[in-house]
């Protein structure tokens, strides 16, 4: 084969590896998501709940927040529901709280949890996949109870505001750190209704994620 067949050959078989480059960068990032489950770890107790969330900073829209020096604010909330003839009774619930940061010194990202762990990346899908860590909530049913039970799980997701950013770094120093525990969120240390107030009206980035898991029996 002459020179030019060669190069005829070589751009056709090209091609389609190029465009499916193209495809794979033009593809959409993963959305955001949220579940619930029962753990299957035959080290963890019965009908403990496991709570997973994925993609939390993959839509780049937060990212885009930290980088504008926003830190972002994930609120988790976990309800065990007993399930009844006519109206399910809230029975149980639990709250916690993780806040990502960019440090604009060290270009490093901060998660922080409220259980008190503190964690860096350089990267931010490094913080994302550490976010998607499934989580085993200590929040079971009243034993022996053999009624019928199910988890909802809720995930509110926004960017702190300008005045909200001192609060986080006093909390960082420990003068609030009291104020958040393992079933408690920082909306105990700032005016929550004022705090929602500057979210709506500042066009930071926000959003709600809710995930149900199947209804189950207690001590099955």
């Amino acid at each position: 084969m002459n020179r030019a067949g060669l190069l005829l050959l070589g751009i056709l078989s090209a091609g389609p590896a190029a465009r499916a480059q193209e495809v794979r960068e033009r593809a959409p990032p993963a959305a955001p998501s949220l579940s619930v489950r029962l753990s299957s770890v035959p080290e963890v107790a019965l009908d403990t709940p496991v709570v997973r969330a994925e993609h939390l900073l993959d839509d780049r829209v937060f990212d885009a927040a930290l980088k504008n020096g926003f830190p972002v604010h994930y609120h988790f909330r976990l309800e065990l529901w007993r399930k009844a003839a006519l109206f399910d009774h809230l029975a149980r619930d639990a709250e916690w709280d993780a806040f990502v940061r960019l440090d604009p010194l060290t270009g490093e990202y901060d998660l922080i949890r409220s259980t008190g762990s503190v964690e860096h990346f350089t990267q931010v899908d490094a913080v994302s996949r550490s976010l998607a860590s499934p989580f085993h909530v200590d929040l079971l049913p009243p034993e022996g109870s053999g009624t019928r039970y199910y988890y909802v799980t809720t995930l509110d997701i926004e960017s702190l505001s300008e005045s909200e950013l001192a609060e986080v770094e006093r909390w960082l120093k420990g003068d609030v750190g009291p104020a958040i525990a393992h079933t408690g969120n920082i909306g105990d240390a700032l005016a929550e209704g004022f705090r929602r107030l500057l979210i709506r009206f500042s066009g930071l980035p926000r959003r709600t994620l809710e995930a149900r898991s199947g209804v189950f029996e207690a001590g099955r």
